[in-house]
């Protein structure tokens, strides 16, 4: 199973990291679906994973485990507002086109997604952190365990990553596929061909300076392109 190869794999992760003092280890990887994770993921044509930096404060969590949802209703803020967004307007998009963000961010729409969709969720820094990332950190952290983040993208074969801010992008790009060569589409897809692998360069899904139609509509525009 691909969650139980990750678990495998933070065995020595954690292990380094403890001993380069960076305590506090956060799991995360192919979200759980009821036991159903593998087969849905490796029958998913579109595999996506949403690459992003670091947990708030949340020191020994595994992020396969979260619903994205407090209610069960509507996704817990923008966080997850956005997230779930994308992982419906991607799974959907065609040539064609795509869906309205009006049918993106119905609450509806969202929970189908967060709670019956394959997605992948991985940060770049496992070390718990604050409220406020530090971009240099996190690049630190890429740099110091590329081999052990290739092995955790590896595992999971992902086609799709959508890189959650600059720093995020830099470092799946330079770092952790450093030995790729990508195909820069437009200013928001980068294509290796060899593999079929997307890397979508996206805003942080928190970002507070840009509206739910803009941070949708910009990535489905770009995304299509490619398809």
């Amino acid at each position: 199973m691909i969650n139980k190869k990750l678990d495998l794999l933070f065995i020595s992760w954690k292990k380094e990291m403890e001993k380069n003092g960076h305590e506090g280890f956060c799991y995360d990887g192919l979200i759980y679906r009821g036991g159903q994770e593998d087969e849905l993921w490796t029958s998913a044509s579109r595999k996506i994973l949403f690459l992003l930096k670091e947990q708030n404060d949340n020191d020994g969590e595994d992020v396969r485990e979260w619903s994205g949802s407090i209610n069960g209703k509507s996704p817990y803020r923008n966080f997850y507002n956005r997230i779930s967004a994308w992982l419906y307007g991607l799974t959907h998009a065609t040539k064609a086109g795509y869906l309205s963000a009006s049918e993106a961010f119905d609450a509806g729409n969202q929970m189908k997604a967060l709670s019956s969709y394959s997605y992948a969720y991985v940060n770049l820094k496992k070390q718990t952190g604050g409220a406020q990332a530090n971009d240099k950190e996190i690049l630190a952290h890429a740099l110091i365990y590329q081999d052990f983040l290739r092995g955790q993208l590896d595992i999971l074969g992902a086609n799709i990553v959508v890189c959650c801010g600059d720093v995020v992008f830099q470092s799946a790009k330079e770092v952790i596929y450093g030995d790729l060569e990508f195909i820069q589409v437009n200013d928001w897809i980068w294509l290796n061909k060899e593999r079929n692998l997307i890397l979508i360069h996206s805003f942080h899904p928190a970002a507070l300076n840009k509206s739910n139609e803009q941070m949708y509509d910009w990535m489905m525009e770009k995304f299509i392109e490619v398809l």
